[in-house]
């Protein structure tokens, strides 16, 4: 019989860790794939779980990391139950600031590679099976100061949204994951280093909650997961306030 997968991308750090460790507890799982750059950090968080892993020191920036994804699955067929999609990277600014070249690769890491990867992994999927998209409440309205992250989580927000209609009669899941800012590495390093203005940080989110909270809704069938009030309202003004006033607001308090 195939073995039963569950596979993590960003798994080295913040809330690709945190979900690896949820996932751990999960019953009927044969496997978890990490992936991320870092191989060290990968064998320590391996080290922590009970669930037997298969270490892929990956950046998910390189065409040929796909390949060797997709050649494992080939090799190993298995069934992958979860697929949690979450390398990703962002950085506050206004647009005219931040280098053309960190833009790109924004964009292949935080839109592309999660296609693509969702391409390569979905024929293994069967019903029942979970995907978790890494969104944002960025994706709720244009975000002046966080352009392209914002662009680039809207997209991961749409793309989830409408691939779980069309595999639902496959009984497949898709979520967007939709967290505040989370007390983790993404905001405390030189990828994602920024200063919160205070709104924002009023819904400072911890990834255990983030993650907790996202599997339940995934598992309930839902296609969007928003794990605190803040998020819920900026959700809530996304819908209904005009963007061009939401968006002269976050202006106003700063980025």
């Amino acid at each position: 019989m195939s073995k039963i997968i569950a596979i993590v991308t960003g798994a080295s750090s913040g809330l690709g860790r945190e979900f690896a460790r949820q996932i751990d507890i999960m019953t009927g799982l044969d496997e978890i794939w990490l992936i991320a750059r870092r191989r060290e950090r990968l064998v320590e968080l391996a080290a922590e779980l009970k669930t037997d892993t298969r270490i892929l020191a990956l950046d998910l920036l390189q065409e040929s990391s796909f390949a060797i994804i997709e050649s494992e699955l080939k090799q190993q067929k298995p069934v992958v139950s979860i697929l949690i999609n979450n390398a990703g990277k962002g950085k506050a600014g206004r647009f005219a600031s931040i280098k053309r070249e960190y833009n790109s690769e924004l964009l292949r890491l935080n839109v592309l590679a999660i296609m693509q990867l969702t391409n390569i992994v979905l024929p293994y999927c069967a019903a029942g099976s979970r995907i978790l998209q890494i969104s944002s409440v960025a994706a709720f309205m244009p975000q002046p100061g966080f352009s392209v992250y914002a662009a680039s989580k809207a997209f991961v927000l749409s793309f989830a949204r409408a691939l779980n209609e069309e595999l639902r009669r496959e009984k497949i899941t898709v979520t967007a994951v939709c967290p505040n800012p989370m007390e983790t590495e993404f905001f405390n390093n030189g990828s994602g280093k920024s200063k919160l203005n205070w709104i924002k940080s009023l819904g400072i989110e911890q990834p255990e909650k983030v993650v907790r909270v996202a599997l339940a809704r995934s598992a309930r069938g839902k296609d969007v997961s928003v794990s605190c009030i803040a998020g819920k309202l900026l959700r809530l003004v996304g819908k209904f306030l005009p963007h061009r006033i939401s968006m002269r607001v976050i202006s106003k308090m700063g980025y």
